[in-house]
């Protein structure tokens, strides 16, 4: 069955595509993630060029345009980088280990909408490609069996076996009738020395509720897991520090904690306000909005407002500008303090932001 063609260009169904909009929990659609061309921004027109095209030429210009404006990224930051050092050099020590060595896994670790899931695609992302550059294929077969990064989520009480049974369909692992636990372990395991599997992704670890039974065990197989394949984990959460994974067993302390002992707590901060990483990172987007009458500059002049509406969080930023963008291209053409002040955010932007800004943004 092909895919549904919507008017704006995307797609939807099971098969094809372009890895834009595939499932990244199976690893076919991971892969397409991977393999896909950074997003091509559109010719930056003048007013008189885009007023000369057709009506038919302005909208098809429009469209890439607003589907440049959802689809740029993601952006270099201090953080991100911080995180790609971390878990590289991290997998290459483990990779030089022993096979029957414990390895150390990392947690990347924050409040919600500060970037963590896309920073940590964005990681495994590079580390895949840097990997397939680096390795030696024998022959085509070696070369597509080969799947170094598998990335699952976490659902809410997550059982041993439903977090087997998530990586066996990413893998798209075969289970005869109705699998035990220990026979997905030895199908995952199988799987990993098949398909050379060096890294484990598991998104949204926040649900793993530490000191229930159900996730006690899960705890325990993921470190069964690890000890099993050899491979690096990383953890990706909302406040997993603070939900007690690293305090094993409801201990008030990490004595005897495995967890604690396995593995890199990296947590990611807001952006500091007014620092030179957030007026970096507005100096980055701002090279990507492509408005016919936007002036360079216009993000980091409204600095204060961004981050009083923001909170200087990472998803919430983005939003806030991608929308105010989007809706400018083929009507004002440009982002101001007005346009950023009206754009309707999330429910706890709105009620923990405010409006103000400086003077000058108050004249924009």
């Amino acid at each position: 069955m092909g895919k549904v063609i919507l008017p704006f260009g995307a797609s939807a169904g099971p098969d094809g595509g372009d890895g834009l909009d595939d499932n990244i929990y199976t690893f076919e659609g991971w892969r397409k993630f991977v393999n896909r061309p950074p997003a091509t921004p559109p010719a930056r027109l003048t007013r008189a060029q885009y007023e000369a095209l057709s009506a038919k030429e302005r909208k098809v210009y429009d469209e890439a345009r607003k589907t440049y404006t959802m689809r740029f990224g993601p952006l270099n930051t201090v953080m991100l980088d911080l995180a790609k050092q971390c878990i590289k050099e991290q997998a290459e020590v483990n990779l030089r280990a022993p096979r029957d060595e414990v390895k150390v896994g990392v947690v990347i670790d924050g409040h919600a909408t500060l970037g963590k899931s896309t920073m940590a695609k964005a990681v495994a992302r590079q580390f895949e490609l840097t990997i397939r550059k680096q390795a030696t294929f024998p022959d085509e077969e070696a070369r597509h069996l080969f799947i170094p990064v598998v990335h699952v989520t976490l659902l809410r009480d997550t059982t041993p076996k439903a977090m087997a049974q998530a990586i066996c369909d990413y893998l798209h692992v075969p289970l005869r009738g109705r699998a035990t636990e220990h026979q997905m372990v030895q199908a995952i395991y199988r799987a990993v020395e098949r398909h050379t599997i060096l890294l484990f992704v598991v998104d949204d670890i926040h649900f793993l509720k530490a000191r229930s039974e159900n996730g006690r065990e899960t705890s325990n197989f993921l470190k069964s897991l690890m000890s099993l394949t050899g491979a690096t984990f990383v953890y990706v959460g909302v406040n997993v520090e603070e939900m007690g994974i690293f305090q094993e067993d409801g201990e008030a302390t990490l004595d005897g904690s495995q967890t604690a002992s396995r593995f890199i707590h990296l947590p990611i901060p807001p952006f500091g306000k007014g620092s030179a990483d957030w007026i970096k990172l507005l100096r980055s987007i701002d090279d990507h909005l492509i408005l016919l009458d936007h002036e360079p500059g216009t993000l980091e002049q409204h600095a204060t407002l961004l981050y009083n509406r923001t909170g200087g969080s990472l998803g919430p930023l983005m939003n806030l500008v991608r929308r105010t963008a989007f809706q400018a291209v083929g009507h004002h053409e440009k982002i101001d303090a007005a346009s950023l002040r009206t754009a309707r955010m999330d429910y706890k932007s709105t009620r923990d932001g405010n409006l103000d800004g400086d003077d000058s943004e108050g004249k924009a």
